[in-house]
């Protein structure tokens, strides 16, 4: 009955993508012009021709529609609403993203977090395979949870594996029948008792199939992810601090309890166990500590295939201005402080960490220690860790830039392309190209708007960021050629998301 699903599954994509089995009008060529479009590293006026939901070329911005010698339809044109300050650039890419379905449906779920990645112009979301119960850590769980979304998805949606102690004979049929982008794992306890930490040689083994896929199934391997921390550091810190009569409500007590160090060490042994592999690719997800850059910085220079994100919460938020016992504000690792956050722009802006992404984690407001009418009582040291920042990234993002000068069309390549290249979408996502899909946000760089989380489409309504003034408001979402958000709408209705696998395993498939 499993084989049955899973064949039925991959066959049903292979059909949407591969077939006649779109909608009619799908044929129809679609035009966007606009006179700020992100192409190529540069902003520049063009117009852009869609067919099948892709793109399939471009036009000088102010070519006569008139020679096109067949119907067409405008999907947007900025002359025809008047407003010049408009941005088209591709679809954003958020490749850590914790949905929490199925299982933990009262925390998020696929139908509230595809419609804030809409609204927040993201086309695509990748799923972590924890928070969810069961866990995405065998071949069983990736078919419940690929069940779980059918019916629901808003915008495009990938699936990680995890890695966990004893489960590396699950990792090739993760990916040549479930079409997994990726695996993650823990260095230390997860807070989930069924995905707990390895060790190295938990690891070692996970690296051996991912070898074995390069070499007898066609470079089939796929990306290794790493929350990257160890617990020592961590316990003998929170040990002090209690000993000390720390205040837990006080936001430098959680920080004191999550020192660099532990990153540091964590990260020092993934760069280790890639260089011994040699051709297995490995990822640092939600990189927090300054003092590591250094580290990735010489990896990569040395050729070893390590990679490295940061996210839309260490990059704006700082230690210094979260609110006393507001626990929306913590994560793990931590929100640091300025001078930290500053040195991760450096290294964003140096291409050392190339890609930006949201870990959405979101969670009940009682598991925050909170309650709805008073945000002040959390208790950092018990509070579950995570921040809900999915719908906001691009804002976030962009605020921070416009503040340091930087150039508007590197969102691009941080918010599309690097995410999507991570985790092998990047043939159909990314930023705009001939054969990509047609995905797009179009947004105001200069109109800014006060976060009010009431507002968001998150099933948890509350935020870090509720009542701050961000710049960058999304006036449309635009999924393969189609629209799907447009600014003030308050429901996602077209629900035509699809399930993204990797090309080289559906054309496994298609050939067999």
């Amino acid at each position: 009955m499993e084989n049955w699903k899973v064949v039925f599954s991959i066959w049903f994509l292979i059909f949407q993508v591969f077939t006649c089995g779109v909608k009619s009008d799908e044929n129809i060529l679609k035009v966007i012009r606009g006179k700020n479009v992100i192409y190529n590293g540069h902003v520049r006026p063009l117009s852009i021709l869609i067919r099948n939901g892709k793109t399939i070329g471009f036009k000088d911005y102010s070519f006569n529609l008139k020679t096109l010698k067949e119907n067409y339809e405008i999907l947007f044109d900025d002359c025809a609403i008047n407003n010049k300050d408009l941005i088209i650039m591709g679809g954003l890419v958020d490749s850590h993203v914790h949905v929490n379905e199925p299982g933990r449906t009262e925390w998020e779920g696929f139908v509230s977090a595809t419609s804030a990645a809409a609204a927040g112009g993201v086309t695509t979301i990748v799923d972590m395979p924890l928070n969810s119960s069961p866990v995405t850590t065998n071949y069983k769980n990736l078919l419940d949870k690929i069940d779980s979304m059918k019916g629901k998805l808003r915008v495009d949606v990938g699936l990680l594996g995890g890695i966990i102690p004893g489960n590396s004979g699950e990792i090739k049929k993760m990916v040549l029948e479930g079409g997994v982008l990726g695996f993650k794992s823990f260095l230390l306890p997860s807070g989930i008792d069924e995905f707990p930490a390895v060790n190295e040689t938990d690891i070692q083994e996970a690296m051996d199939e991912m070898k074995s896929l390069i070499h007898y199934h066609n470079n089939s391997d796929v990306i290794m992810m790493f929350h990257a921390e160890v617990e020592d550091p961590i316990k003998e810190a929170t040990d002090r601090l209690i000993k000390q009569n720390a205040d837990p409500k006080q936001y430098k007590t959680y920080l004191e309890s999550r020192p660099k160090i532990a990153e540091n060490i964590a990260i020092n042994k993934v760069i280790e166990l890639t260089q011994k592999n040699k051709i297995v690719s490995t990822h640092i997800v939600h990189l927090s500590s300054s003092e590591a850059i250094e580290q990735i910085r010489d990896a990569t220079n040395q050729g070893i295939p390590i990679s490295a994100e940061t996210t839309y919460n260490y990059l704006h938020l700082t230690s210094e201005k979260v609110p006393y016992g507001n626990t929306l504000f913590k994560s793990a690792p931590p929100v640091r402080e300025q001078q930290n956050k500053d040195l991760l722009w450096d290294a964003m802006i140096n291409g050392i960490i190339k890609l930006i992404v949201s870990d959405h984690s979101p969670c009940t407001i009682d598991l925050k220690q909170l309650k709805a009418d008073n945000q002040s009582i959390g208790d950092f040291l018990k509070a579950w860790g995570g921040i809900s920042s999915l719908e906001l990234g691009l804002p976030i993002i962009w605020t921070e830039c416009k503040e340091r000068g930087i150039p508007i069309q590197l969102l691009s390549e941080w918010l599309s392309n690097g995410p999507a290249k991570l985790v092998g979408l990047n043939d159909r996502k990314g930023s705009i190209e001939i054969g990509r899909d047609a995905d797009f946000v179009i947004f105001n760089p200069n109109e800014s708007f006060i976060v009010n989380e009431k507002k968001l489409f998150l099933k948890n309504k509350y935020s870090a960021y509720n009542g701050e003034k961000l710049f960058g408001v999304v006036y449309e979402t635009i999924l393969r050629g189609n629209s799907i958000y447009k600014k003030g709408d308050d429901k996602i209705k077209k629900i035509i998301g699809q399930h993204l696998i990797k090309s080289n395993i559906i054309n496994k498939k298609s050939n067999c």
